[in-house]
C-alpha cells in the first residue's frame, strides 16, 4: 500500500511517496493570515494535481479506484496550541477530496518539524 507524506505550509504543498522515496511540491494562495487552508478548493486542486504527479490516473484505475493509499498530513506552520477541530476537518477534507476517498488511513500531524519516514511508518501502525 502506497504511503504518502503530505506537508502543509503557507500557500505550499508537498507530497513524499515514503516507498520510493519520491517528493514533489506546489504553491496555490490558499492560505490567509489566519488559516493554513483558507481556501478549500485550491488546495484541494494543489493536493490532487500533486498526487497524480505521484500516480497518474489511468482509465482502468479511475473506473476500479483500485489505488488506495496511507496517508499523514502535517501542518507545519500556524499550528501553535495544536489545530482546532476545525482546522483538522479542513485538512481530512481536502485530503478526502484530493484523492476521492481512496485511504486506508489517515493520520494528522501538528509540529513544526517534518517527520521522518521512520516517524510516519511507526505512526501508521499505531491504532
Amino acid at each position: 500500500m502506497p504511503v504518502l507524506y503530505i506537508q502543509v505550509r503557507k500557500n505550499h504543498i508537498m507530497v513524499r511517496d515514503i516507498e520510493r522515496s519520491q517528493d514533489v511540491s506546489g504553491r496555490g494562495a490558499f492560505s490567509n493570515q489566519r488559516l493554513l487552508i483558507a481556501e478549500f478548493s485550491i488546495a484541494e486542486k494543489v493536493l490532487s494535481d500533486l498526487i497524480q504527479q505521484l500516480y497518474p490516473r489511468t482509465w482502468m484505475n479511475s473506473l476500479l479506484r483500485t489505488r488506495r493509499f496511507d496517508i499523514v498530513i502535517s501542518a507545519l506552520e500556524m499550528n501553535e496550541g495544536g489545530l482546532s477541530q476545525v482546522e483538522e476537518r479542513i485538512l481530512q477534507e481536502v485530503v478526502s477530496e484530493a484523492t476521492m476517498m481512496r485511504y486506508r488511513q489517515l493520520k494528522l500531524h501538528a509540529q513544526s518539524t517534518p517527520l521522518t519516514d521512520s516517524a510516519i511508518l511507526a505512526m501508521l501502525e499505531q491504532k
